[in-house]
């Protein structure tokens, strides 16, 4: 999608390249100070009625210290979960992509409370007080399922064990999560609760059919044994390559040592070795970026780790 490239050209220099580790955090900091806090966590969560008639607005910032769901034996084992998975999906889908995703997902959230509830308040009254007073303490729930969602897409072949005892494939897991989430739409009387179960697969299925052409879900690792393979490489003269026989079999002992030579090179200075096509990257920008050619590109593109899966072909 050009819109999307455009829109990380000029603002994924602003990512948060460990989103997944800070959410783990917070989400960690939020359940500690539901239990040793109560009388003060009550007056942080997002609570419609209290901001549009208490003019309680700190409440609208707040809200991210509340926890997903309430604190049990299995908090601190979800948390580690959280922390993994999301460090996973962060790698397959792009730091840029992946803090699109999980930041837009906790905005559309909030709005999402605020909108329903505030409309069920003024239409119907007390009749549904619940949602404009407790419907906000949900508007964290989904946002670990939201970021299993993002895993999957990713790596939708990837073998999980679901309940630590049964293989299963993400995209398999991803369904079960799905069926869950409808079961739960359906037993909770909370409409904004609803609401918020609706936006959140709403929002990963748009996410998804607009992020198609990117790749996702084709994370294969980008080997010496595709780089041989191109024929557009090939037919490009490519000093890094020296055909033997009719089969195009390459020896690639030579290739890494001019391969290494040619690294061993000084370059002239102002002039870089490497350059993403899609952020602007050199290898100036760090040392531990990795940068590798698209062999489906029409052309000698080059991207760094976080978008050689990522990016738009060049037909």
């Amino acid at each position: 999608m050009k819109f999307l490239e455009k829109l990380e050209k000029k603002f994924g220099k602003y990512s948060i390249r460990n989103l997944p580790l800070i959410l783990t955090l917070l989400f960690a900091f939020n359940y500690i100070f539901s239990v040793a806090a109560p009388d003060i966590y009550v007056k942080i969560y997002l609570s419609p009625y209290d901001i549009f008639y208490g003019h309680e607005y700190w409440r609208l910032v707040t809200w991210i210290f509340t926890a997903p769901s309430s604190f049990d034996e299995w908090t601190i084992l979800s948390l580690v979960c959280l922390y993994f998975i999301g460090s996973s999906a962060q790698r397959g889908m792009g730091t840029f992509m992946y803090n699109l995703y999980t930041i837009g997902s906790m905005l559309l959230n909030l709005i999402t409370v605020l909108v329903v509830s505030g409309f069920l308040y003024l239409t119907r009254g007390t009749l549904y007080a619940a949602d404009t007073q407790f419907g906000g303490f949900y508007v964290n729930y989904t946002i670990p399922v939201c970021v299993f969602f993002a895993f999957a897409m990713a790596y939708s072949e990837s073998t999980v064990f679901f309940m630590f005892l049964f293989p299963l494939k993400a995209k398999y897991i991803a369904c079960i999560d799905f069926a869950l989430l409808l079961y739960e739409y359906f037993s909770t009387p909370i409409i904004t609760f609803r609401a918020l179960l609706v936006v959140a697969v709403a929002n990963f299925f748009i996410f998804y059919n607009v992020l198609k052409k990117y790749s996702y879900g084709r994370n294969t690792r980008y080997s010496y044994q595709n780089y041989g393979n191109n024929k557009k490489k090939k037919s490009s003269g490519s000093p890094f390559f020296e055909r033997k026989n009719k089969d195009n079999v390459y020896n690639m002992s030579d290739y890494l040592k001019r391969k290494q030579n040619n690294d061993d090179k000084q370059m002239p200075e102002g002039i870089t070795r490497h350059k993403c096509a899609i952020c602007g990257k050199t290898e100036n920008d760090g040392e531990d970026l990795v940068f590798r050619f698209c062999t489906k590109c029409n052309g000698n593109y080059e991207y760094c780790s976080e978008h050689i899966y990522t990016h738009e072909h060049v037909k």
